[in-house]
């Protein structure tokens, strides 16, 4: 079973185009990563400074080297500075119930 990450981002006033774009830039390599299944990005439709993003990874563990790797480079550092919040990271198990056939 694989894990699901979701990070959300609270962008200050005017940033959320320039956090959309560097996420653009810097989430491609997520997927040459270890155990890296896809990664997304949404924008709320009713608040506009507020984006996650949702990626899937082989587990847990995974996903948490891939943040240690960010975080040392400075990219998570970097995209605080366009925050109002601290980004959350939340982690998902998949429960499958029903599914399109």
């Amino acid at each position: 079973m694989s894990t699901h990450v979701m990070i959300e981002y609270k962008t200050k006033p005017g940033r959320a185009d320039e956090l959309i774009s560097r996420l653009g830039r810097v989430l491609p390599d997520a997927l040459k990563h270890e155990g890296c299944g896809g990664v997304w990005v949404r924008m709320n439709q009713d608040d506009p400074t507020n984006v996650i993003s949702l990626s899937q990874w082989t587990t847990r563990g995974h996903y948490e080297m891939y943040l240690a790797w960010r975080t040392e480079r400075g990219d998570r550092e970097s995209f605080e500075e366009m925050l109002t919040e601290p980004m959350a990271v939340r982690y998902f198990d998949e429960i499958d119930f029903a599914q399109r056939q």
